[in-house]
């Protein structure tokens, strides 16, 4: 019987329609902040760690939950340019 009831209930994209579920996969600038000020808080380690994790695959589907990450990526892409080469690693953007 609960799990009759919980089929039949809407998801939460289902519930708030189109146009809101739409606009909830845009990236926003707060979370941008947030995601960008916890990076932050990872050793270089961690974070070599992290990007030999992350393939292109893990990536888009990373991108899908957290669209904020491809202007992470970016601007971390943008700050390698100036900077000599890095060791090649697993998903940021080879230059």
């Amino acid at each position: 019987m609960a799990d009759q009831m919980m089929m039949e209930e809407p998801t939460l994209n289902e519930g708030m329609g189109p146009e809101s579920a739409q606009a909830m996969l845009q990236p926003d600038p707060e979370v941008r902040v947030i995601v960008m000020s916890r990076l932050e808080t990872l050793t270089p380690q961690e974070l070599q760690k992290l990007d030999s994790m992350i393939d292109g695959e893990s990536a888009r589907i990373l991108l899908k939950i957290l669209p904020e990450l491809e202007d992470v990526i970016g601007m971390i892409a943008g700050q390698a340019q100036a900077q000599p080469p890095p060791q090649p690693m697993g998903a940021l953007p080879q230059i």
